[in-house]
């Protein structure tokens, strides 16, 4: 298994992936909405970054992050925004590699901090995130527009 850029060729594994993440998180996008930010990943004005991780041709898992600016940080925080890895793949230490990839890209960007989030209820994935870090103990509120 190996960790790389995601690459315009990937669309056809990544818009399964993706859906699927959606679908976990009880969320829709439009489709216009996917292709914008399909299109990100490659736009080198934007701050989205877009991983995969693939073993034998198969992506098995995705991931998206985004430098955004603090007034906190001099650079910016990361921010890993989506991860999400095919359930048949799970437990094989796809999910930690991501976050170590994330983290990497996140220390040659010069990133003061990473950080991510899940629903309270995703027990399993809290208990990976757990073993990397420590809660924070903030609360998110969000406001949809």
């Amino acid at each position: 298994m190996r960790i790389r850029n995601i690459e315009k060729s990937d669309r056809k594994q990544w818009d399964p992936l993706w859906q699927a993440y959606l679908d976990f998180y009880e969320a829709t996008v439009s489709d216009e909405t996917t292709d914008v930010t399909w299109q990100r990943f490659f736009d080198s004005t934007h701050v989205f970054t877009g991983f995969v991780a693939e073993e034998d041709g198969k992506i098995l898992g995705i991931a998206h992050a985004m430098l955004r600016q603090s007034t906190w940080e001099k650079v910016g925080e990361m921010y890993l925004e989506d991860l999400y890895v095919l359930p048949e793949a799970r437990g094989k230490g796809i999910g930690r590699a991501m976050i170590n990839h994330v983290k990497e890209h996140a220390v040659a960007t010069g990133a003061g901090c990473m950080y991510w989030q899940t629903k309270a209820g995703n027990a399993t994935a809290r208990i990976l995130y757990d073993s990397i870090t420590k809660n924070n103990d903030y609360v998110q509120y969000m406001i949809k527009l």
